[in-house]
């Protein structure tokens, strides 16, 4: 692959490992800034990382070998030498885990500042879903905020927010979406969604006004009533995933509903950073790209990743060019948004699936991927600053 694809600024090789979690990663994010990353596993903690940061305290068992390896840019594709124990380790900068007492699904990260310059304030709230709870943790503290609970029926599987915290919304295994009034300590929603036949897999939230008075231009189309009364708190779109098949999109100021069949149930989708696409992927094996505007179909990805068994996740890199989504042989496959090719494998250091992988907001060149092997990589274009880090400690 590097000798193939040698100028296109994705991922290639594993730089570093994030590693502390007693068992399995399910969720991976990074703040807004693109900054530090977070992960959540199923030993009921939360980590920060740095993930740019190669650990101090770390020192290599194997130094010689590890600095050629790096320098050469080997992959695990291309050396079965190379293992995730011989990647450095990331930073871990803190560990949350008050008020988390089962597996971690899904987790946000939202600014709470009131600052007018929004553009400068960093993360201060943590969303957690641990099981059916929402926890809600200082960033800065670590000490817990809030905990909703006793709502759901169900196992919260995706949680979105409001750029400042002033609402919450939790997407739960029940079939139901709900918002929570971010600012209050009121154990009831303000709102509930129930529209969907099935777990509600993945939900996103629009802002027609963001802070700041910048506006997004995610497309919402509406063409039927749906139960939305309008009481958004800020929000003006949402939009959810199912197993059900169906997309829906939600438009709390109209109260109206527009719903997308893609008769597969849905595991995952992410939107391209010009709010203009939905990805979607399918337990079918098909990923699929659709047009927010017409709700018209403009490409499909199918031919080198394996599905059908789990729920994978994808995502879209930085600069809209490429689709990266989990496969159940361990790797993580790119695509072209556009042509529909692959553009790359990457192969982690087993052979159990990848399902949780998160593309950097700002570095087309950066992803971190998670397999159930209990292995969670960073994968870059160039590796040579965590080697220089590795070098300077030896």
């Amino acid at each position: 692959m590097q000798e193939k694809y040698p100028k296109l600024n994705v991922p290639r090789v594993p730089v570093c490992r994030l590693s502390g979690h007693d068992g399995p990663v399910q969720s991976i994010i990074f703040t807004p800034d693109g900054k530090w990353a977070l992960t959540g596993g199923l030993d009921h903690t939360v980590k920060l990382w740095n993930p740019f940061r190669v650990d101090p305290q770390f020192v290599t068992t194997n130094s010689t070998k590890n600095r050629t390896c790096s320098a050469k840019k080997i992959s695990f594709e291309e050396e079965e030498g190379i293992s995730f124990q011989n990647l450095p380790p990331a930073l871990n900068i803190q560990t949350y885990s008050q008020g988390m007492t089962h597996d971690i699904n899904a987790l946000c990260c939202v600014t709470t500042s009131s600052s007018s310059s929004s553009s400068s304030s960093s993360p201060e709230t943590l969303l957690v879903a641990s099981n059916k709870t929402l926890v809600v943790t200082d960033l800065v503290t670590n000490q817990m905020k809030r905990r909703i609970q006793n709502y759901h029926t169900g196992r919260i599987n995706a949680v979105a927010a409001t750029h400042s915290g002033e609402a919450y919304v939790t997407a739960s295994y029940d079939a139901t979406v709900a918002i929570w009034d971010g600012r209050s300590r009121d154990t009831k929603p303000i709102q509930v969604l129930k529209d969907a036949k099935d777990s509600v897999t993945n939900v996103h939230v629009v802002q027609n006004v963001c802070e700041g008075g910048s506006h997004n231009n995610s497309s919402g189309r509406s063409s039927s009533n749906g139960n939305s009364n309008g009481n958004g708190n800020n929000i003006s779109i949402i939009r959810t995933a199912s197993v059900d098949g169906f997309v829906r999109t939600y438009d709390l100021r109209k109260g109206l509903l527009q719903c997308d069949d893609f008769g597969s149930p849905i595991t995952s989708t992410a939107h391209t950073k010009d709010g203009q696409c939905l990805v979607v992927s399918c337990l079918d094996g098909t990923i699929r790209l659709m047009e927010l505007e017409t709700g018209e179909l403009l490409n499909t990805y199918n031919s080198h990743h394996i599905s059908g068994k789990y729920g994978l996740e994808v995502d879209i890199l930085a600069d809209d060019s490429t689709i990266i989504t989990g496969s159940e042989d361990g790797s993580c496959v790119l695509y072209d948004l556009v042509r529909a090719n692959s553009v790359g494998t990457l192969y982690g250091p087993a052979r159990r699936p990848t399902c949780t992988i998160k593309a950097h907001p700002k570095q087309s060149s950066v992803v971190i991927a998670a397999s159930y092997d209990n292995s969670t990589v960073v994968w870059s274009n160039d590796a040579s600053p965590w080697q220089e880090q590795t070098n300077s400690q030896e």
